[in-house]
């Protein structure tokens, strides 16, 4: 589960770098448009990485862990 939940932190990391690129060599509305999506990218791999934390927590004090869907993450 923590696998997953990695993966899915580090697809968003890239996206989130991969726009920041982009928004740095456009100009105008599109620098914004890929600074709002980067944006919005890195706050989805924060998300991810607390739930990281929180799963990780909840192991290491023994308590069971909720699967991914019926925890509300996607």
């Amino acid at each position: 589960m923590v696998t997953d939940l990695q993966t899915k932190a580090d697809k968003y990391e890239s996206k989130a770098a991969q726009c920041r690129e982009w928004a740095r060599q456009a100009e105008g509305a599109q620098r914004t448009f890929y600074d709002v999506l980067a944006q919005y990218y890195g706050e989805l791999a924060t998300d991810y990485r607390q739930a990281i934390e929180k799963t990780e927590a909840r192991l290491a004090r023994g308590l069971r862990v909720c699967p991914e869907r019926s925890c509300g993450i996607a």
